[in-house]
């Protein structure tokens, strides 16, 4: 198994072309010589990026109002096309509303986010995602310009009351899906599609994010819960009840576990999740108050810290070795709050994955860090509904 080392992991370099997409997103209209000042990337290299997206139709070119040169090239300035076919990603959660844009060759256009109140009704997210998505279009989406919606509920920090099993037959403890999707398509007038947050940040990581390629990986966050996303020969996969990749809900303490709120006991969730892991520790005496001190305490030697930070490792990487030697994904991708503790967790987690996995798998596998943070369900649920090859549901 190979295994990137801790703290080596920055995010995926953007290409020139997605570079400079997301400058004009972001400003509306520039220059080639603005795009250069914004970007620091050389003549040669902008003006061969702008030259692609103009070809592709993902922008458009206008003279500048007032251009006085009297020789030379005239100045142009350069626009998202309001006729290319764009999509959108919205993720809920808790505290925030984050919206991704991308046209229709799955090219990212840019990422904006803004803070709700814990209390913020689906009606005042909805009006909150459509004036970012407005920004990200550059302050125009007129009808017909949005062709398809994904919406991420669910994962970090997520909205109380939503269910397992978002939009599938059979669904456990439905949540608010369907007023969603019914809220958003009204705003939007496009096809809407609902899906669970962690299976939407896998897809987000395996199209723009450390598995970007990849067409089977495995993806898990450790975080105020623990979730994931399968995804196999380029599919993302929900199960006939729309439950795969609940990896928090794998049971790992089968005596004496902890009750879990998805009604079983011993339940990943309740082993890894930040708050279990804090109520372990403060059970042995610990005094960090978070996540954050429970990192500092850790790289301090504290031994409560290690020790429950190593058993949460050992659980976690148990689990990912059971899976890995039945799917035998090409990359594990693992992200969350918990992760920020480093080493003292991670550490055992690999060791535990390495020891567990059978021969044939071992060699092939890499574990790799979460790079999208929390752009990664937004980023996903744009990818679901704008072509990315993980895109479609089994």
């Amino acid at each position: 198994m190979t295994a990137q080392p801790e703290g080596a992991h920055a995010p995926r370099k953007p290409s020139s072309k997605e570079m400079v997409l997301r400058l004009v997103s972001h400003h509306g209209s520039v220059t080639r010589a603005q795009l250069m000042d914004l970007s620091g990337l050389p003549r040669t290299t902008v003006y061969d990026a702008v030259a692609a997206l103009v070809d592709s139709g993902a922008i458009t070119t206008a003279p500048a109002a007032g251009d006085g040169r009297g020789r030379g090239r005239p100045v142009e300035r350069l626009s998202l096309n309001p006729g290319r076919a764009q999509f959108l990603g919205i993720e809920f959660t808790r505290r925030a509303t984050r919206v991704a844009l991308a046209n229709d060759a799955c090219q990212l256009m840019g990422v904006r986010g803004a803070e709700e109140p814990s209390t913020a009704g689906w009606q005042d997210r909805v009006r909150t995602a459509h004036r970012l998505a407005l920004t990200l279009a550059g302050g125009s989406l007129g009808p017909g310009a949005v062709k398809g919606v994904g919406v991420g509920i669910g994962g970090p920090g997520s909205v109380k009351g939503v269910g397992i099993g978002i939009g599938g037959p059979g669904a456990a403890r439905p949540g608010p899906e369907v007023e969603v999707a019914r809220l958003v398509r009204e705003r939007f007038a496009a096809p809407v599609r609902v899906e669970r947050g962690y299976r939407l940040a896998a897809l987000g990581e395996a199209t723009w994010g450390a598995a970007a390629g990849e067409p089977d990986l495995l993806s898990i966050s450790l975080s105020r819960e623990v979730g994931g996303g399968l995804i196999q020969a380029g599919t993302l996969h929900r199960g006939p009840y729309a439950t795969a990749g609940e990896l928090g809900h794998v049971n790992v303490e089968r005596e004496n576990g902890r009750p879990c709120h998805c009604g079983g006991r011993g339940c990943l969730e309740t082993v890894a999740s930040s708050q279990a892991v804090l109520d372990r520790y403060h059970a042995r005496g610990g005094l960090a108050s978070d996540i954050a001190d429970l990192a500092v305490a850790a790289r301090n030697a504290e031994e409560a810290a290690c020790r429950v930070l190593a058993e949460t490792g050992r659980a976690v990487g148990g689990v990912l070795a059971a899976l890995a030697n039945t799917f035998a994904p090409a990359v594990i991708v693992i992200g969350g709050a918990l992760t920020r503790t480093g080493t003292p967790l991670m550490d055992p987690l690999k060791r535990e994955l390495h020891e567990l996995l059978v021969p044939t798998v071992r060699p092939h596998l890499s574990l790799r860090a979460a790079t999208l943070g929390t752009t990664a369900t937004a980023c996903g649920a744009v990818a679901l509904v704008a072509g990315a090859p993980a895109a479609n549901p089994a």
